[in-house]
């Protein structure tokens, strides 16, 4: 097996206000978890039969938060699993906070290739009214030293339509990622999630907030992109030609892959019935599984049944034929490259222009009636056009315009 591997590293100087995530606040990484999560990565290798990591993905919370022996010894055991591909491109996350030369040293000494770097807004006032621990200075001197050091690509994760944010903001902020180096940049749209410290106060009237305005500087921040150079090849995300995230990539292609750490997910998709997991949701009770006197020394499961062979704590899903066909659809179609009629026929058996509801004899779907339609858009006809047919290679591809995925939850309702 040749695959994906995300690694959860679920400790954060402190949550942040937006955020719903599963989290656990500390000012550092503790060994043990460092110990549970390899031995979890060399059980799910010797599992699943997994020769090569096709690539490798550390995400949080914020794994910068590891002392770079920590770090060391996480690589060292996914490295001790499975083969680390040829081109494999390997990602952590980092916060500004926590950026160092100690620790970009010793990710570059382990083969990690590539940052991702939360920077999400360099203006004080927007970062205080969210909770972010980082500072603008701090984001200041981790760019810098990115500069100078790091070797290899980084990323920033941008969020427009922040309480306080203006257009200046998102001009600057981009400005400055793109002076400093950066091929690729995640521009978000703030999502209030319900229960959350930020929408709360947004409820309560403390942080006033616009959401029309916060609509306008996400399209604002996509047209400033566009027009350096990143093309928008998913829906949050710009890179310029050859820089997309592999790793990412890999799950809008509904490729299966492996999750190592609380809280971490797994897919592996396979027909009649594919299956999902989720390690459990407590560092604590994964940690008291993983260690020596617990799931470490299982032996790896004869067992073909994919419930008999998943023998740790975790929530399992079942994926049934109907539900692996809507999330083939769901994601291909957050990208611009689209879905493959061919591919889509091979997996499923069917037509992907029937499913989309697309005239064969049409090269774009239109909106059928006024509360369809999409504002602010129109094809030459003046009819609102989600979704475009191309034909490149003998195969048809359907990938929603770049208007159109403004409004993608809107069509994947009516799919």
């Amino acid at each position: 097996m040749r695959t994906p591997l995300y690694v959860h590293i679920p400790y954060c100087l402190k949550k942040c206000g937006y955020c719903d995530f599963f989290s656990k606040p500390s000012d550092s990484v503790p060994s043990e978890y460092v110990s549970a999560v390899s031995r979890q990565v060399e059980y799910l290798a010797r599992e699943f039969c997994v020769e090569e990591w096709k690539s490798v993905y550390i995400g949080g919370g914020s794994p910068s938060l590891l002392s770079a022996k920590n770090l060391e010894l996480l690589c060292e055991s996914i490295k001790a699993a499975a083969t680390i591909s040829a081109n494999c491109e390997w990602t952590i996350e980092m916060n500004p906070g926590s950026i160092s030369r100690e620790l970009l040293g010793a990710a570059d000494a382990c083969g990690i290739n590539r940052l991702s770097v939360g920077i999400q807004c360099k203006n004080q006032k927007v970062l205080d009214a969210i909770g972010r621990s980082a500072t603008v200075a701090q984001i200041k001197e981790a760019a810098e030293l990115l500069k100078k050091i790091w070797p290899h690509e980084w990323s920033a994760d941008l969020i427009a339509g922040l309480p306080f944010q203006t257009k200046e903001d998102i001009a600057r902020d981009i400005d400055f990622i793109d002076r400093n180096g950066a091929n690729h940049i995640s521009l978000y749209s703030l999502t209030l999630e319900e229960g959350t410290p930020l929408a709360k106060k947004i409820e309560s009237g403390q942080i006033p907030y616009d959401e029309e305005a916060a609509e306008e500087l996400w399209l604002y921040g996509r047209d400033l992109l566009e027009g350096r150079g990143f093309m928008q090849y998913e829906v949050s995300n710009f890179a310029r030609p050859g820089f997309e995230s592999k790793h990412n990539s890999a799950y809008w292609a509904q490729e299966s892959y492996l999750g190592a750490g609380a809280g971490a997910a797994g897919t592996i998709y396979a027909l009649p019935e594919g299956w999902r997991y989720t390690n459990v949701l407590d560092a604590a009770e994964y940690i008291k599984f993983w260690s020596e006197e617990g799931g470490a020394n299982q032996e790896a499961s004869q067992n073909q049944n994919v419930r008999a062979a998943l023998g740790f704590p975790c929530q399992l899903e079942a994926l049934d034929q109907d539900t692996q066909e809507f999330e083939y659809l769901m994601m291909n179609l957050r990208t611009r490259r689209g879905a493959s009629a061919a591919e889509y026929k091979a997996r499923y058996s069917k037509d992907l222009a029937a499913r989309l509801g697309f005239a064969r004899d049409k090269n774009c779907l239109q909106a059928q009636d006024a509360g369809r339609k999409p504002k602010g858009f129109t094809d030459q006809k003046g009819a609102a056009a989600w979704l475009e047919r191309t034909e490149r290679d003998g195969d048809a591809f359907y990938a929603m315009t770049r208007e159109g995925l403004l409004f993608l939850n809107k069509f994947l309702e009516e799919l």
